[in-house]
């Protein structure tokens, strides 16, 4: 490469481009996410030192009485060391890896995300961000079903900081109750804390929310929680009989 292409290249012009592809955009907590990295070449060769795959989403903090959205990276994947990319070059680099099973429900809102970055000698560093859909593990899907059939309606899901978890993240649900359970609280709350052998689910009835997220998840970082359920993945339970025992606890511990 002579000096001068360099030094277009070091100002961002001709640089290579990469774009992610993935095979499919929906994907459960703890599957398989796979796909294709595209490089492509500009007008000059260069060198990529590595290609990294970063899933995001954005949380919910407060500071000073001030509530704003701030970005999380969930999980970290390397794609490739050092690449050489001659100009007008194409190469697709194939990848596979798990999703963590910290990566929130999405619910339908396109809230976690790829970020695609390479490290390039002499270039602007590349970016291309892809949506993914998350669904829960097969336990926390159950769940939600289960206070559905329990007649609580969904009033928001949130995306809050906490130490209790790897990636940083929790995913607190909060439900306004049904006809059965309206005169015993106000609010329903639910945390789903998954991992390769099964799902914990942290609850907590609230009479009143009170602060960012309301209780349950300021609970969690104070390694205090009055209610918690655990279903492991070797013992399955249909949604009926998890709705019964779900019942049951709720009403055993209502204030």
């Amino acid at each position: 490469m002579s000096f001068f292409d360099k030094v277009k290249a070091s100002a961002g012009i001709g640089h290579a481009k990469v774009d992610t592809r993935l095979n499919e955009t929906k994907v459960r907590q703890g599957g398989l996410l796979t796909g294709e990295v595209l490089i492509v070449g500009g007008s000059v060769e260069q060198k990529i030192n590595s290609i990294f795959l970063s899933v995001e989403t954005s949380v919910l903090v407060e500071n000073d009485d001030r509530k704003y959205r701030q970005n999380l990276q969930i999980q970290r994947v390397k794609v490739s060391d050092a690449v050489i990319i001659a100009a007008k070059e194409e190469k697709a680099l194939p990848f596979s890896f798990t999703l963590s099973h910290e990566a929130p429900i999405t619910s339908g809102r396109k809230e976690v995300w790829l970020d695609t970055a390479g490290d390039v000698s002499f270039a602007i560093d590349p970016k291309d961000k892809d949506f993914i859909e998350v669904s829960g593990t097969e336990v926390a899907e159950k769940v939600l079903e289960a206070i559905n059939q329990l007649g609580f309606t969904l009033k928001s899901s949130t995306n809050l900081k906490s130490r209790q978890t790897k990636s940083g993240l929790v995913q607190e649900f909060e439900f306004f109750p049904g006809a059965d359970f309206r005169r015993h609280f106000t609010e329903l709350e639910i945390i789903f804390i998954s991992d390769i052998a099964g799902t914990t689910v942290y609850v907590e009835m609230d009479h009143k929310a009170k602060g960012l997220g309301g209780l349950l998840a300021q609970a969690l970082d104070m390694d205090e929680s009055r209610i918690s359920l655990r279903f492991e993945k070797r013992d399955p339970l249909g949604v009926t009989e998890i709705s019964r025992e779900l019942r049951t606890v709720l009403l055993d511990n209502v204030r």
